[in-house]
């Protein structure tokens, strides 16, 4: 608290004096601009072993008296100042304390991951990496710098961030922290999928993203780590990047002879470039006026052997709502996967899809869906089968669905992943096939069963299952079916957006038999 309370009062001093301290990094060789209205030079992140430098200024008003005036670099991990080969170049004086520093990354700076992390939603709590910035909401940059000064003999001490200065046009340029990052990120996808064992042997794509940080570019090899037996096709790709930024998609076809059901499997993408095996890649949350965060993840592939069945040659139409993995769960099921645009919904042959899902949350986000919603009905009416995952308030059922219902803003969930399931029609169709469904289809769910329940439903709807959280009335508005027409129309709020990304074998089974009737 002591600290905490004299950092307080150097800001107050600080402030009050009109000290203004920064530390921008910038190319090697950045000449000193001449001009107000020359581009200010701008930086990306930076990888180890790269060089660069820093300009750090100190203003002061020049009726403020100081003296002792230090600027120098510290790297928050704990790294010492010469790891980072710091050497400075002073520029200038009055009103500017100015020093230039030209320094280079450490060979084993600190990635710019967050400090605390989890392996996936199957953990319910984080783990720290790094307990030194434990309560606070972030790590700091990858370099700090400190301006250390005496004011009427009273020692002042300032610490900034070292950032970065990005064009953000049209906007103009933002200021980010300096952050470390890989020579090359293998980013891998799906993360995790299902293989239906065949006598004939199984295959799947895998599909790596990689992003070069290395502002000279790099090359490399990117090849498969696979289970034994198993085999990629082609073996590897030649990794050749000219440029910081650059993006590179590749392909592998996986053939996979045997594989037990119930059982995991890891395939690792490796790009092997000079001495380095990287594998390990990010996922970017940019937004403006924000810091930009780095959420890594190994390059792997986690595949599980399902047992389950499903109708042959389905062809399935996808209305997708806020962004969701449900439909390569369904392509992971062997059905065809097309997802619809607004001229498929409002001309498109909706007859040629033998299912039809809304996808999570679409009538909050999809204009179109609420305008050419009537041909989705009529679709139902006339045979198809119209699958509609949970949806918020903006769905009103009694406008929007077959069959009269209630989906109030305060409508229920059930948040706790393992609470007791019941069937309440064991013999109905949607239980029965292609896979015979259980209560045990509900083990080992992640996260939560469903939220946004219909709280009231026409008699023609038939509820299907009944559970609830601790504490919580028996809730039994989380699948509804219904015969219209000459089809079927379903309301599921099961969490199978949450379920289908992490392989959980029930939520296949029971979701297969929903596509399949």
């Amino acid at each position: 608290m002591l600290k905490i309370k004299e950092q307080q009062f150097q800001h107050a001093i600080a402030t009050a004096l009109g000290l203004t301290f920064t530390a921008i990094a910038q190319p090697t060789g950045t000449p000193p601009a001449v001009s107000v209205w020359q581009a200010p030079a701008t930086m990306g992140s930076v990888v180890r072993g790269q060089s660069f430098e820093v300009d750090a200024r100190l203003y002061v008003p020049t009726d403020i008296a100081v003296d002792e005036v230090v600027l120098s670099l510290s790297d928050p991990t704990g790294l010492p100042q010469e790891a980072w080969q710091t050497a400075g170049d002073v520029r200038q004086t009055d009103p500017f304390h100015q020093v230039v520093f030209s320094t280079t990354v450490p060979g084993d700076a600190v990635y710019a991951r967050p400090y605390y992390f989890r392996n996936s939603v199957k953990e319910n709590h984080y783990q720290l990496r790094e307990p030194r910035w434990i309560h606070r909401p972030t790590r700091p940059a990858g370099l700090q710098a400190e301006a250390r000064l005496n004011v009427l003999g009273v020692p002042v001490h300032l610490v900034r961030d070292v950032q970065t200065r990005e064009a953000d046009l049209p906007y103009g340029f933002v200021m980010r922290k300096l952050q470390v990052m890989p020579a090359l990120a293998v980013n891998v996808s799906p993360a995790q999928r299902v293989v239906i064992p065949r006598e004939a042997g199984s295959r799947f794509t895998v599909s790596a993203e990689l992003i070069n940080n290395v502002a000279g570019g790099s090359n490399g090899v990117l090849s498969l780590e696979l289970p034994d037996s198993w085999m990629a096709t082609p073996a590897s790709h030649a990794l050749n990047f000219a440029q910081a930024g650059e993006r590179q998609l590749f392909a592998f076809e996986v053939t996979v002879p045997d594989l037990g059901v119930g059982q995991d499997y890891e395939v690792r993408a490796i790009a092997q470039v000079g001495d380095a095996a990287l594998s390990e890649g990010y996922q970017i949350i940019r937004h403006r006026d924000m810091e930009t965060r780095y959420l890594f993840r190994e390059a792997t592939t986690l595949v599980t052997g399902l047992d389950v069945g499903v109708a042959a040659n389905l062809n399935v139409g996808y209305v997708m709502g806020v962004g969701d993995e449900v439909p390569s769960g369904i392509q992971q099921l062997g059905a065809a996967v097309t997802l619809l645009q607004e001229a498929d919904l409002a001309g498109g042959n909706l007859s040629a899809y033998d299912v039809i899902v809304v996808g999570t949350r679409a009538y909050a986000v999809r204009q179109d869906l609420l305008t050419y919603n009537r041909r989705l009905l009529d679709y139902a009416h006339g045979g198809g089968n119209l699958i509609v995952l949970y949806q918020t308030q903006e769905f009103v059922p009694e406008q929007m669905a077959p069959l009269p219902a209630q989906l109030p803003r305060g409508a229920e969930e059930v948040s706790e992943e393992d609470a007791p399931v019941t069937l309440l029609e064991p013999d109905h169709p949607v239980f029965v096939g292609p896979n015979a469904i259980t209560t045990a289809d509900f083990d080992g769910w992640v996260e939560q069963r469903g939220s946004k329940f219909f709280t009231e439903w026409d008699d023609a709807y038939t509820a299907l299952i009944e559970m609830n959280d601790t504490g919580q009335a028996p809730q039994r508005g989380a699948l509804l079916v219904a015969d219209y027409g000459e089809g079927h129309y379903t309301y599921c709020a099961l969490a199978f957006h949450r379920q289908l990304p992490y392989s959980v074998a029930g939520a296949y089974r029971l979701f297969a038999n929903l596509l399949s009737m």
